[in-house]
């Protein structure tokens, strides 16, 4: 490890900042590699609220999570980036009737996490060779780190009552990176500005998930709901909207979105074939070929083929368009549970002499106890 007396502090940080920026990065700062410890408190007591729904931490995982020194030992600072993914493509409406799906828009482009970190193994390596015997350890959302903990210590920017990490230059549309490293920096002073009396995130949201303090119910979040792996729950169904994947509302309502965001150094363009929005018969009928072709290339992959199928279903049984319905007939033979049960759902929020006759005939066929319940659920509806 370099000695701090070997080495031109503030001269090493200005080289890192110059090649960070060069690489794409927007915003660079450096946070101290020291324990999150009000932070990790606060992640402890969301959890045992319960607020992180289907996200699970354990007291050693919110810890380790908290604290880089235990994902690299020796660690002495934390180069924090921040890359705007706001762009001027206009967003599809999630209200909007009609067979198309919103898509949120840090998923519309190519994927974050392979972008941001192949900047980010291009910077650690410019660091180990411009400072031999520092070691470096990038993290990327899903790392070992709490990124915006580490963003609003570096001065990136402050926690917004969104959740979302506000920065004065690009607002909330920033993808957040991190290199924990053994090199001594001078680390940044964190911003003192806040979100004062605003509140028009929290009116905004559709499910009220955020909470006035500032932590956000994942179980009703739109964006989170729109991951998770098991049946949405039918209460909050509705609130989905034709949303695809993710949800923007909370930003979109944001003042300093509106006036601060602009477009950064970025590849986060919509796809050519993704668009802003997407056609929902197509995702829900399609192969696993068209699956990988189509998303692939983005964020929305992770959760695989079913849960897109299932969130084409709940959008479509929110489109207020009769033509969805034998789309949605057709789902009811799919062979995951996940897509039936949902189908029936949105054949049931349709209605219709078509959906009343698919739905009974899908009670006289199916076996799997929950498709069965939802389809009874959708007929009773569809037949008031």
């Amino acid at each position: 490890m370099i000695a701090p007396a070997a080495l031109d502090l503030r001269d090493a940080k200005s080289r890192i900042v110059s090649y960070a920026k060069e690489l794409g990065f927007d915003l660079v700062g450096v946070a101290p590699a020291a324990p999150f410890l009000r932070e990790a408190r606060v992640f402890k007591q969301r959890r045992d609220l319960g607020y992180l729904g289907q996200w699970r931490y354990d007291d050693e995982r919110i810890e380790r999570n908290c604290d880089p020194s235990q994902t690299l030992a020796d660690a002495r600072s934390i180069i924090c980036t921040a890359s705007s993914y706001f762009c001027d493509a206009q967003p599809h409406d999630p209200n909007a009737p009609g067979l198309r799906g919103a898509i949120s828009s840090h998923a519309w482009g190519y994927d974050y996490h392979r972008t941001i970190g192949q900047r980010l193994r291009r910077l650690a390596r410019f660091v180990t060779q411009e400072f031999p015997g520092t070691t470096c350890v990038p993290c990327v959302d899903t790392g070992p780190l709490v990124d915006r903990a580490a963003a609003v210590h570096a001065g990136i920017g402050w926690f917004g009552k969104s959740g979302n990490v506000l920065t004065k230059d690009f607002g909330s549309y920033v993808l957040l990176g991190e290199l924990i490293t053994t090199l001594p920096l001078q680390p940044d002073q964190p911003l003192r500005t806040n979100c004062g009396h605003c509140t028009d995130c929290i009116s905004s949201c559709p499910t009220d998930a955020i909470k006035e303090d500032g932590a956000v119910d994942s179980r009703r979040c739109i964006s989170d709901l729109t991951q998770l792996k098991r049946p949405i729950p039918r209460e909050l169904r509705k609130a989905i909207g034709n949303r695809l994947w993710g949800c923007d509302a909370c930003q979109t309502s944001c003042p300093v979105n509106t006036a601060k965001s602009k477009p950064g150094t970025q590849p986060f363009q919509p796809l050519p074939h993704i668009g802003t929005s997407v056609d929902l018969p197509a995702v829900l009928r399609m192969s696993k070929s068209e699956f990988r072709r189509w998303f692939a290339p983005t964020s929305m992959a992770w959760r695989g083929k079913a849960v897109l199928q299932r969130n084409a279903a709940v959008a479509l049984g929110n489109s207020r368009d009769p033509n969805a319905v034998p789309h949605l007939i057709a789902a009811l033979a799919d062979r995951k549970p996940l897509v039936r049960g949902h189908a029936a759902w949105a054949l049931g929020e349709l209605r219709g002499t078509e959906a009343c006759r698919a739905l009974s005939a899908l009670l006289c066929a199916e076996s799997d106890p929950w498709v069965r319940e939802e389809a009874e659920l959708a007929l009773a509806k569809a037949t008031s």
